[in-house]
């Protein structure tokens, strides 16, 4: 059974916690049934991926056979969307980009596709995004206390685990019957 944070603890660290948004987000046509993970903090800001929401795919090129890999993205969130980020299941090189014991983000797209494609890493251990999530610390709070995210204390979730379309739906069914009218509702609300 999930845990979820109490409000007085939501204004400490959030970093390594889930966000799940809340049915009160139903217009909310970025962050409506979103799964979130909190990737960083700082005094005055929060950065999260959108977990569970599909993006597309991007080609490198392989160099050294002219082969074209494929690599599927989430989409982030709507914030520096020009960006591509990375989610993976070891430590990052860089300790500044810990998440949580064994959780690492980063930016360096490119030395992860070669250590994908030198063995070093397996490609089920990787996350890539396009964009991120972010909040000014005292918009984060104010939207949490208002209800819009539900927040996950801590949780046995397996993030790699979350990018499907049911996920959210899966979450709020452990979350008890107060969310049970939600659990299997359409992507389109209205079309119900």
């Amino acid at each position: 059974m999930f845990k979820r944070a109490s409000i007085e603890a939501l204004f400490f660290i959030m970093k390594g916690k889930i966000l799940i948004s809340s049915p009160s987000l139903l217009n909310d046509s970025i962050f409506y049934k979103s799964i979130i993970l909190i990737v960083d903090e700082t005094d005055n800001s929060h950065i999260g991926f959108i977990l569970n929401r599909p993006g597309g795919l991007f080609l490198m090129n392989d160099s050294d056979n002219s082969a074209v890999k494929k690599y599927t993205f989430q989409f982030g969130g709507p914030v520096s969307d020009d960006t591509f980020y990375i989610i993976k299941n070891q430590n990052y090189i860089d300790e500044e980009y810990r998440v949580m014991d064994g959780i690492s983000w980063g930016k360096d797209v490119q030395l992860i596709i070669n250590r994908i494609e030198n063995r070093m890493i397996d490609l089920n251990d990787v996350i890539f995004f396009q964009g991120y999530s972010g909040w000014d610390i005292n918009q984060l709070n104010e939207e949490i206390s208002g209800d819009n995210w539900i927040v996950l204390d801590e949780s046995d979730l397996n993030i790699f685990e979350l990018s499907g379309k049911k996920s959210w739906g899966k979450i709020l069914k452990k979350l008890g019957n107060k969310y049970r009218i939600w659990w299997d509702s359409p992507d389109d609300i209205y079309l119900n």
